[in-house]
């Protein structure tokens, strides 16, 4: 594991509806399975947020590159799931 510097950072990302919140936190899930160690992510709902929770320990781009996967992973659900 690449050392550097521990950084931890929390989004909260409102929606309209407790089944979006559960909508994305089904699609975000698989991809926390398997992650780099030195790596954290811990997803969940919060009345109408959804509040993810990161620590990284694996320098700046990891931290950002995971940041970049996960909001891309929330943009692509909402646009499939706003067509229903």
């Amino acid at each position: 594991m690449k050392e550097g510097f521990n950084i931890k950072s929390s989004m909260k990302i409102e929606f309209d509806s407790k089944k979006e919140i559960d909508t994305m936190i089904n699609a975000l899930t698989p991809d926390n399975v398997r992650i780099p160690e030195g790596l954290k992510i811990n997803i969940r709902a919060e009345n109408k947020c959804l509040i993810i929770d990161i620590q990284c320990k694996n320098g700046s781009g990891t931290f950002l590159n995971t940041i970049d996967e996960l909001l891309e992973h929330i943009s692509l659900s909402r646009a499939v799931t706003s067509n229903d």
